[in-house]
């Protein structure tokens, strides 16, 4: 075989691949693999801790959509809750496409064993971890039961529900009225009496306190339920 055979069946097999690769249609089933790992792998970067589940929408098939020669470009410009829009870039050929999907990202979160009345101390046996959708929560919920436990409960909650900051706040060690041991310190000597609160407090701030054997109200720290110190 000559020189010039040789050249015009190189020149016949390169059109010929070239047409079949550009006859070559892009999978329906690959992208939307791709788009799956992709929002996959973004929301796992998000909350590693986190397991995400991602059901995405068909693409359509008739959209005839040519094989790509390089590594689909995959971006998520529009996220809207659960509901993502992941665009899809192929440069050679040149197209592009949006997909959409549907995510949940799971999570264990503390949730309400039974109801809880308004202003009641969360006990250990009021709350455990169960797997939740993030997602619907907009960022606001507890991780662990000690995040709660020993809180007090601002409004009622119901059971089973998932406790976020606005239902709880630090629970009052002191009520106003509440008859309190009131403790004053000079070097070593720590003198101990009896006082009445004059208003509620939480731990560590301070309150005004009656002395009822002098009469005299003096400002005191609240270090734990039922005592107090004067600073």
């Amino acid at each position: 075989m000559n020189t010039v055979n040789l050249t015009l069946v190189a020149l016949f097999l390169a059109n010929f691949l070239f047409a079949s690769s550009a006859s070559a249609q892009m999978s329906p089933d690959l992208i939307e693999r791709e788009v799956h790992d992709a929002i996959i792998n973004e929301f796992n970067t998000r909350l590693p801790e986190s397991r995400v589940e991602a059901i995405i929408n068909p693409v359509n098939p008739s959209l005839d959509l040519a094989q790509c020669q390089g590594p689909l470009e995959i971006t998520l410009p529009f996220n809207s809750g659960q509901r993502i829009t992941a665009r899809v870039n192929c440069h050679a050929p040149v197209w592009s496409l949006f997909v959409t999907a549907q995510v949940r990202q799971l999570m264990d979160v503390v949730v309400t064993n039974r109801p809880l009345t308004r202003n009641s101390v969360i006990g250990a046996n009021d709350v455990r971890l169960l797997e939740q959708d993030v997602i619907r929560l907009n960022g606001d919920y507890f991780l662990s039961l000690n995040d709660v436990i020993g809180q007090q409960v601002r409004r009622p909650i119901g059971s089973d529900q998932v406790v976020n900051s606005r239902m709880i706040e630090t629970a009052i060690a002191v009520r106003r009225g509440d008859q309190v041991s009131l403790e004053s310190q000079r070097g070593s000597l720590v003198i101990r009496t009896t006082g009445i609160a004059q208003e509620d407090g939480h731990l560590h701030q301070q309150i005004r306190v009656l002395n009822p054997q002098s009469g005299n109200e003096v400002r005191a720290i609240v270090i734990e339920p039922g005592r107090v110190r004067v600073p």
